[in-house]
């Protein structure tokens, strides 16, 4: 097309927009129209409510409802609030299970929580008020200042208790946020949307804490209400959590106050989750509510796993949090000063006993009092992981490894004790036996630390010990017992640093305890491999390492030096077939990459290096030469 024709049809354009003006197809409309398209996508999921109405009787849950000081301050009108959240709540369940959320009555409670800080709360709510006379106990407490998503910030409940915190879900960012992004809106269309995101938020995070006082648990899809990230676009229960609630509500009002009952409670719903599966309801979360059931059915726990214990007074509360503000900032040893006064004031409670340990042994670690302090914290409080941790780490510290696993072994056992024990305390103690260098426990805790953070690189730091150590998951196989993990990986690095720069003693010493203590080991292979190989013999190290990989076929190493070894002077099919191997068991291995380059380039296999490069260049954000 011509320079002429193009600005030829560039002006008509232009006309027939001002035209457009012009005729009243205003220009000045279409942000609008484009703000009201956004909002239709910002606008919350319509909460799904049964279209077949509950054919049973109507089951009324009695609430009683506390406000505390700053939820009255933010909410003007908070009783009528109250009122309302209620009523959305049960035309959500009533179709679905024939439940209607009955108010009791509504209570000015005294109270202030802490920002970012609900456990607090939902003790006080317990110790205020048992409930013992309703169904459910729920405290409104204050808004957060910073936006969350995240379900524990905006709401708390034990599973299977009788109480539940929630906080006033107005929030000033997101306010901002929503009338920002829609500044072309009318106020009163911008208002309108915030309030109905602020509604199902109030809705959905209600139900979400009332089903946890029935049992119900996490599920791993963010499509659903039980998810643990809240989000606009959540409008149900799975029909897997709808049949667990169901049951429960069955048996709550009697489980509640009657030992017997409460077995009976246990005994369908542990059979209702053991012969239901699905791929949104399978986890740790629900792993650890069964075990929690068996125990409740065979006698051995209470159906409530937690106590409540007294709050701080608000002065000693201030004092703590400015002690916790102080190590924060790195005062850790004006943090521990002040806290030895408050520490004595408050022998029974559990968060500043566990705080006053933590701080010694960032202190002192070596001194006998610390760990006198935090064994006497860790036999006080015997539900607790937290204070074997700190005993752990200090085990650790003065390189006693075993002493650190018999305490992360202790832990453990107390946190499968409680199905209440959140995922990142599972983070911490997969993160703790990997100090251990205890792979299967790591690889267990992890499991049951869901989505933490620490999950995925704590699941590489395991299979890259396995495949360097050559060690099976099949304990028959490797001939290395789960306790016994530490132990072997231990010695058999001490052989290698050795192999690189100590006395040849020192080798053949650990190699005799080696060979003693795990005979059936694959390692041992690897290592005799490597041996021969320092000492020039090929011939010895190639039959050595293809023992290895034999015994165990994701021996990285082993394949390695067999890759390399046929790369200087064996088949070049060997050679890539190792090295690939090497590659995709180790992808941070450069070495194998460039040797494995070299190869492709000595047959001409131009497509393979091209892929290969490529591959390198998305692992390592630089050029494979």
């Amino acid at each position: 097309m011509s320079t002429g024709r193009v600005m030829g049809l560039a002006a008509r354009v232009a006309l027939l927009a001002v035209w457009g003006c012009v005729l009243g197809v205003s220009c000045v409309k279409r942000p609008v129209d484009y703000a009201r398209e956004q909002a239709r996508t910002l606008a919350p999921a319509k909460l799904e409510s049964s279209s077949q109405p509950s054919t049973g009787p109507v089951r009324k849950i009695r609430v009683r409802v506390y406000a505390d000081s700053d939820y009255r301050e933010q909410v003007v009108r908070w009783r009528s609030s109250v009122v309302s959240q209620l009523q959305r709540a049960s035309s959500v369940m009533q179709g679905q299970l024939g439940v209607v959320f009955e108010l009791e009555s509504t209570r000015e409670w005294a109270h202030r929580g802490v920002e970012g800080e609900l456990e607090g709360s939902l003790t006080a709510l317990e110790l205020r008020d048992p409930g013992e006379d309703v169904d459910l106990v729920v405290g409104f407490v204050s808004a957060l200042k910073l936006f969350s998503s995240a379900q524990h910030e905006l709401g708390m409940a034990r599973l299977f208790g009788r109480h539940c915190v929630l906080r006033e879900m107005g929030n000033a960012e997101e306010v901002r946020a929503i009338m920002e992004g829609l500044v072309h809106l009318p106020q009163d269309e911008r208002q309108t949307l915030y309030e109905e995101r602020k509604m199902h938020k109030e809705t959905s995070i209600f139900l979400h804490e009332w089903a946890h006082t029935l049992g119900a648990f996490h599920v791993r899809n963010s499509h659903w209400m039980m998810f643990p990230s809240y989000a606009p676009s959540q409008s149900a229960f799975t029909p897997q959590t709808l049949a667990l609630l169901k049951t429960s509500l069955r048996h709550a009002s009697a489980g509640r106050r009657d030992d017997a009952a409460a077995r009976a409670w246990a005994t369908e719903l542990g059979a209702l989750l053991a012969s239901t599966s699905s791929p949104d309801w399978e986890g740790p979360e629900k792993e650890a509510v069964v075990e929690w059931l068996a125990k409740v059915r065979e006698g051995k726990a209470p159906l409530v796993v937690h106590q409540p214990q007294a709050p701080l007074p608000p002065e000693d509360r201030r004092r703590l949090d400015e002690i916790l503000a102080l190590e924060k900032a790195g005062r850790v040893e004006v943090a521990a000063q002040q806290m030895e006064p408050l520490a004595r004031r408050y022998p029974e409670d559990f968060f500043v006993q566990r705080v006053a340990c933590y701080l010694d042994t960032r202190v002192a670690p070596k001194l006998p009092a610390t760990r006198e302090k935090c064994e006497a914290v860790a036999g006080k409080f015997p539900s607790e992981p937290a204070p074997l941790f700190f005993l752990a780490s200090l085990a650790l510290q003065q390189g006693q490894h075993l002493e650190a696993q018999g305490q992360l072994v202790r832990a453990r056992q107390r946190m499968e004790a409680n199905p209440g024990t959140p995922p990142e305390v599972w983070g911490d103690l997969a993160a703790f036996f990997k100090e251990t260098s205890s792979v299967t426990w790591a690889e267990q805790a992890t499991q049951k630390a869901g989505n933490d953070s620490r999950a995925e690189p704590l699941r590489t730091w395991a299979r890259q010990a396995r495949r360097w150590k050559a060690l099976s998951v099949d304990v028959s196989v490797s001939g290395v017992a789960v306790e016994r993990e530490g132990e072997f990986i231990r010695a058999a690095k001490d052989v290698e640093d050795s192999l690189d720069k100590g006395p040849a003693t020192k080798v053949q010493a650990r190699l005799t305890w080696l060979r003693r203590e795990f005979p059936r080991a694959a390692v041992l292979h690897v290592l005799d491999c490597e041996g021969h190989l320092r000492a020039g013999r090929t011939g010895p190290a190639k039959a050595a390492c293809r023992q290895a990989v034999a015994a165990y076929e994701e021996a990285v190493q082993a394949h390695f030096i067999l890759g390399w070894l046929a790369s200087e002077s064996g088949p070049r099919e060997e050679a890539r077939t190792h090295l690939e191997r090497v590659v995709a068991l180790e992808p941070l291995h450069k070495q194998a990459w460039q040797l494995l380059a070299e190869q492709y380039r000595a047959v001409g296999m131009a497509e393979a290096l091209k892929t290969l490069q490529g591959r390198y260049r998305e692992q390592f954000a630089q050029e494979l030469r």
